[in-house]
């Protein structure tokens, strides 16, 4: 395998140009075989072998002399038919040894060295646009055939340049450089008269409205600094929340064990209260009406409104006496708001008169200087013909009305579940 230079893809030892941007990988295997190639000298001649020198023959050992008392023995008749064997020969000297010249010496001349071409500059390829779709798909006539491919197929397309079988999604012909992904109409398309022999068929996509992206809800939690805590990622569905069920707001004593559960479906929320002992709180944005028996939360405060008509503790009339009741006057009081203990209790009550009754924590009619939660001006409750409404006054903490069941939240609302501050995000 040779890596491509240019953009670092493994294409085959035999394939001139790169698969992927076209670069010229002949060139950079010749330029490279030759520049690592080393200069060609000729070996000095070696020297011709002397001529080996006869070996002397071995000398041949005596007969055994004869035993004393007994004859030789008689030699052996000759055989009939047989000739005599011939009379020994005399050694022959061996010929003197001529020593033959040594040849002259060449001096090594060395070949010079091949010119080192220089690697092929790295193939910049501009973006190509692409035409716009039609709704139906354009087909180009083919304007000749391919020509027969000699290459196996590799299940990819067949260069029209010169017919040779390329892999799946290359984008350059590894044998002959030719663009395979040039849009229809541009260069190498044979209808628009490019190099190329045939014509590419356009993608039809999918007609209709885009898939709608299915929205997310989020509950981000707040501490008393103002810092995002916690983050809880609402399901489609149904989601408990509580200090031990569902959303666990733990070592929160003020929350129930299964205090609410939150609906969330097509992009909408909705909080419904599990009949908790504190209630969910949500945080008025810039007025709520506030119904007869409704309890309002303020820094650190707890109020339950009540209508002067239908106040709990009122002197009733005798039987049969016809005289008025005796009592401080007020004539103008349309409601009034009573103070809820930790213990559960009635602390102090405080009269609604005129049409606009301010409550903060410096000014207004009704002060809470002990409270540092509560701002300069916090909020009023504002008489509005038969109706009575809370504002609030861009505080800090906002002010917030217990929901009566179940109550729809959008996106940047507020809720309070005991000592816990919830923040939603609907996305």
């Amino acid at each position: 395998m040779i890596k491509c230079p240019n953009c670092g893809r493994e294409n085959a030892d035999n394939f001139n140009f790169c698969l992927d941007c076209g670069y010229d990988l002949k060139a950079y295997r010749e330029a490279f075989t030759n520049a690592s190639m080393p200069a060609m000298q000729v070996p000095p001649p070696k020297p011709a072998p002397a001529a080996p020198s006869p070996m002397p023959a071995p000398p041949m050992a005596p007969p055994p002399p004869p035993m004393a008392g007994v004859p030789p023995p008689p030699p052996p008749p000759p055989m009939a038919g047989v000739p005599p064997p011939p009379p020994p020969m005399a050694a022959v000297p061996p010929p003197p040894s001529r020593a033959l010249p040594p040849p002259p010496q060449l001096a090594p001349t060395p070949l010079p060295a091949a010119p080192r071409a220089a690697p092929p500059s790295p193939v910049t390829i501009p973006p190509q646009s692409m035409p716009p779709v039609p709704p139906m798909a354009a087909v180009v006539a083919i304007a000749s055939p391919p020509p027969i491919s000699s290459s196996p197929n590799l299940g990819g397309e067949v260069c029209p340049s010169c017919g040779e079988g390329n892999a799946p999604g290359v984008r350059f012909c590894g044998h002959c450089g030719k663009r395979l992904d040039a849009p229809v109409g541009g260069a190498g398309d044979g209808a628009a008269g490019g190099e190329g022999g045939f014509a590419r068929t356009m993608f039809m996509h999918a007609q209709g409205e885009p898939a709608v992206k299915e929205k997310t809800c989020k509950l981000v939690t707040i501490d008393q600094t103002g810092c995002e805590g916690m983050i809880f990622t609402l399901r489609s569905g149904e989601t408990l929340c509580g200090r031990i069920n569902g959303i666990v707001l733990f070592e929160d004593p003020f929350v129930s064990p299964t205090h609410c559960r939150f609906v969330f479906a097509n992009g909408n929320l909705k909080v419904v209260d599990n009949s908790s002992q504190n209630g969910v709180y949500l945080r008025v944005r810039s007025e709520r009406k506030l119904n007869d028996g409704e309890y309002v939360r303020a820094g650190r405060q707890l109020f339950r409104f009540e209508l002067l008509q239908n106040a709990a503790i009122q002197v009733k009339k005798v039987d049969g006496d016809d005289s008025k009741i005796w009592g401080s006057p007020f004539p103008t009081a349309f409601g009034r708001i009573v103070q809820i203990l930790e213990d559960g209790r009635t602390g102090e009550v405080r009269v609604l008169a005129g049409d606009r009754c301010q409550l903060g924590r410096e000014i207004g009619d009704i002060v809470m200087p002990s409270d540092g939660f509560i701002s300069g001006r916090h909020c009023v409750f504002v008489r509005q013909g038969p109706d009575v409404v809370i504002q609030d006054l861009g505080s800090s903490n906002g002010t917030y009305v217990r929901i009566r069941g179940e109550s729809d939240v959008q996106t940047g609302d507020f809720l309070l579940l005991g000592n816990q501050m919830l923040r939603v995000e609907i996305a």
